[in-house]
């Protein structure tokens, strides 16, 4: 999922990255990171380099995260699908609304987010 985060929906990391990723930051249960500010990401990543991964992995669901909204389920995007898509994989159980994001309608949900290894950490 990171490889297909950071490549695939580079839109979405690029918009959360330039805003902070307040998300990414509230996954890993940090306060977000002040404008002026060094990223508390890179501090966590420089006390526990072995966090990278999982710092990389918040980073991308914050991201597919904060470009949901209320509207994702009438035009849903590839992101949105393959973001619900892993959730449920993950055992996430989707609400009604979140499935109709997963339902095929053209958009590619290929390899990882459908896959049964779509485990966090499978396929970074």
């Amino acid at each position: 999922m990171i490889a297909k985060g950071l490549t695939v929906h580079r839109q979405a990391i690029s918009t959360a990255t330039r805003e902070g990723n307040e998300l990414a930051h509230q996954l890993l249960g940090l306060e977000p990171s002040g404008y002026f500010e060094n990223d508390k990401l890179t501090s966590l990543i420089e006390q526990t380099p072995v966090k990278a991964q999982h710092v990389a992995l918040a980073v991308v669901l914050g991201a597919c995260e904060s470009v949901t909204s209320k509207q994702t389920w009438r035009y849903p995007s590839p992101t949105d699908n393959d973001y619900f898509t892993l959730l449920a994989a993950w055992g996430y159980s989707l609400s009604d609304v979140e499935q109709i994001v997963t339902v095929d309608k053209g958009h590619d949900a290929e390899g990882d987010a459908a896959s049964p290894s779509a485990e966090p950490g499978a396929n970074d």
